[in-house]
């Protein structure tokens, strides 16, 4: 987003502002920052030379509307002059705050009573204090496996359960918390660097710092994660009514029941050869191996996290039959419609070039999954992050495990040249964009001067801080590592052709072919092997298409063989967002592949389709309508809302199903009349604009109108391609004083006396 700006020029002493979003003082070298507007935003607060290069200033904390951040300015230069600009902040997450969470227990032997409840999981109840927010009966115990038995000292993982004691009660939008102890990262970085780069490309949780005070104690600098719930689910997916599992490291817990150690071979096999028993990670049981159609083999092993569908473990069990045992020759068409390809890829590749331990091409656990319900589609979502930047793995292949059969996604999805040359782009791109060593060590320092003052003072690490520092220079040798191994790996390292640009040449109108175009070059004197266009009408979720873009002369692509490909997207109704993409491919002998934008279903290109204004007079006008109805009139719900009158000018009756109303100009179609609305000849007709289309009588539009004043359309049928029939654009309105046509004839408006359903006043 845009961050506010503010300009100082000291001469010596005058200064103003860029920007009236920031009210500032300044006095005898101290400068006084304040932000104004909606008072939920949060802000810190950096300060820049030369508008290029921006510093935070750290030792600010986060600061709300209202609330002010006061400086020290060195004024020792000549002419000292400098930027300060406010820039919003992440959220609860973000790592560039250090969180302060004081925690109460009234039981004075609360140590001691959460070592004792960790087989259990038991939680004790605590107060939790965040700001000026008190939250009492959280839920608190100590979590976590390999970190909780590394942990040499009082510092264990913890996880809080917000609303433990009372239902829906959250902090800053988060039922749950997971304070990690980062054991054996003596950097306490690592899982902030890792999730942090990973969740611009697939689903995986938020993770920042939080400094933990218990009993009014210092108990030190944790690792802050999110929790995968059905808060993270809405952040990547436009609901959460899907299925969500994790892959355990121990036992499932089928349909919410510890069912128990599994992980039997089930009857008549269904698992290829070298498969283990469900013991030890070179087990492929919880890697999405189809092991039957018995669902209590899967419900041993996988945990059900959110049962939302009738039957989860049918839609399981079909996604691994259709990774597994579909035929070589259909397998790239048919594994699109239960797993989502791109967004694995990106897991795997993320895993790989991080070298996370915890990880699906290791251990074949500990991960998670979603099923979109509305495309049938598994997607990835990342769990543990504890131990990536493993030092053994710095040489890690970045195609390890492709031939093993026990990691079918790799295996199955990295033996389709496509597909393997898709994951080879993903890997240059997180390479370029995150894992590049200048990138990933400028954030390094950041984070460590984020938390650095804090760690000094955190009586309970179990490490000195030349150790801190040693192993934070360590990490930055690792990187440089890997990074070297990597982008000069043989398949990596090989350019493919280069996109300089990708266009919409028309704006695209409703039910007309979209014209898209490609400027594509050679990389190496190897050619170009072909250009692809993917698209889909229903954003990111559902499966893309794809067509070929052709350089012929012959499809808007200027001339032939001029390096500009077209193609013509198939047309769509009015108000869909269309989103596309671009891959080339090289005619080398490995296809080798690069999309625009680089992140491909990540951050796709979109076009919104428009509508046309009709160049017919409409038999139907919107004829008047109230913003502010208090007095006026009621629905038949005795409701007083907002009303909109269409009339009839013609004596003819006219049938209005499928027609559409909208407050939106980018969405014409928001609300479609039902079927069997008609108006008669010379007649009117009465729709409220109340959001209640589960009312039993009445129209009931699926939006209100803004007193504040708004653009209302009425728009024709998608056979009839959409086309604006008639709109109203009016200003702010008064309270139970009406708005419309003065004469029906010509397209004057004005403010009248209302008359629902009758001529205008």
């Amino acid at each position: 987003m845009k961050p506010l700006l503010l300009s100082l020029f000291f001469l010596p002493l005058s200064c103003f502002a860029l920007d009236d979003d920031i009210q500032f003082t300044f006095e005898n070298g101290i400068i006084s920052l304040s932000p104004v507007g909606d008072e939920d935003s949060e802000w810190l607060f950096e300060f820049s030379k030369d508008l290029e290069n921006w510093e935070q200033l750290y030792e600010s904390s986060p600061v709300f509307p209202g609330e002010n951040f006061t400086a020290s300015l060195d004024l020792s230069g000549s002419q000292p002059s400098g930027f300060f600009r406010a820039v919003k902040t992440e959220g609860f997450y973000d790592p560039s705050c250090l969180r302060t969470i004081e925690l109460t227990f009234e039981d004075a032997d609360w140590l001691s009573q959460l070592v004792a409840n960790y087989s259990t999981g038991e939680e004790m109840p605590g107060m939790l204090q965040f700001r000026d927010e008190s939250i009492p009966g959280v839920g608190v115990r100590y979590k976590g496996n390999t970190s909780y038995r590394r942990a040499n000292g009082e510092k264990k993982s913890i996880n809080m359960s917000v609303d433990a004691d009372t239902e829906d009660t959250d902090l800053e939008g988060h039922e749950t918390l997971n304070l990690n102890n980062a054991a054996g990262d003596q950097t306490l970085l690592r899982e902030a660097l890792y999730f942090n780069a990973m969740r611009k490309y697939t689903a995986c949780p938020g993770a920042g710092f939080v400094q933990l005070n218990i009993n009014g104690e210092n108990w030190g600098v944790y690792s802050n994660v999110q929790q995968q719930d059905s808060t993270l689910i809405k952040e990547y997916f436009d609901d959460n009514d899907g299925d969500r599992w994790k892959s355990p490291s121990g036992p499932g817990s089928g349909p919410g029941n510890n069912a128990g150690p599994g992980g039997g071979r089930p009857p008549g096999g269904g698992r290829p050869p070298g498969g283990g028993g469900g013991g030890g990670w070179a087990s492929g049981d919880k890697a999405l191996l189809y092991l039957g159609e018995d669902p209590a083999t899967y419900e041993s092993l996988y945990e059900l996290k959110k049962q939302n569908t009738d039957d989860p473990w049918a839609n399981l069990m079909h996604a691994t039959d259709v990774l597994n045992n579909t035929p070589g020759a259909q397998f790239k068409d048919k594994i699109g419609e239960v797993l989502a390809v791109d967004s694995w890829l990106w897991f795997l590749v993320l895993e790989n070039v991080f070298t996370d331990d915890d990880s699906y091409w290791h251990k074949g656990c500990d991960y998670m999954i979603y099923l979109e319900p509305e495309s049938g589609r598994i997607f990835p979502i990342q769990h543990d992050g504890n131990e990536a930047f493993t030092a053994r793995d710095v040489r890690l292949d970045p195609f390890e495990q492709e031939d093993n059969a026990n990691r079918p996604v790799i295996s199955k999805l990295l033996a389709v040249p496509e597909f393997r040359q898709r994951y080879i782009a993903h890997m240059r791109t997180v390479l370029e964009e995150d894992f590049k060593p200048e990138i990933l060590n400028a954030t390094i320092d950041h984070y460590v001067k984020v938390i650095e003052s804090a760690v000094e003072e955190d009586p309970k690490k179990d490490f000195t801080m030349p150790q801190f520092r040693s192993d934070i220079a360590a990490l930055k040798d690792l990187i440089q590592t890997r990074y070297e191994y990597l982008i000069t790996h043989a398949e990596i390292s090989k350019a493919p052709p280069v996109i300089s640009s990708v266009s919409l040449p028309f704006p695209a109108t409703s039910n007309s072919q979209a014209i898209v175009t490609a400027t594509v070059t050679e990389s190496a004197g190897e050619g170009v092997d072909s250009v692809l266009v993917y698209y889909t009408p229903e954003g990111r979720i559902d499966p893309y298409q794809s067509m070929e873009m052709l350089d012929d002369g012959n499809h808007n692509d200027l001339e032939a063989n001029d390096g500009v490909y077209g193609a013509s997207l198939p047309g769509f109704p009015a108000g869909e967002k269309v989103w596309y993409y671009v891959e080339a491919r090289s005619a080398n002998a490995s296809n080798t592949a690069v999309f625009h934008p680089v992140r491909a279903e990540v951050a796709p290109l979109s076009y919104r389709v428009a509508s046309v204004t009709s160049g017919q007079e409409s038999p139907v006008i919107i004829n008047e309508l109230m913003a502010s109805n208090e007095t006026t009139i009621m629905d038949p719900q005795g409701e007083f809302d907002d009303w909109i009158e269409l009339h009839n000018v013609t004596g003819d009756q006219v049938d209005l199903s499928g027609w559409y109303l909208s407050d939106n100009p980018d969405n014409p179609r928001k609300w479609e009349l039902p079927a069997g609305t008609v108006i008669g000849g010379n007649d009117y007709l009465i729709i409220w604009a109340d959001e209640d289309g589960s009312a039993p009588v009445g129209l009931h539009a699926s939006f209100k109108l803004s007193s504040d004043g708004e653009l209302l359309s009425l728009a024709s049928p998608d056979a009839s391609d959409n086309h604006i029939m008639d709109q109203i654009d009016f200003g702010p309105q008064q309270q139970d004083i009406s708005f419309g046509r003065i004469s029906s004839e010509v397209s004057v408006y004005g403010s009248l006396v209302p008359s629902p359903g009758e001529p205008n006043l």
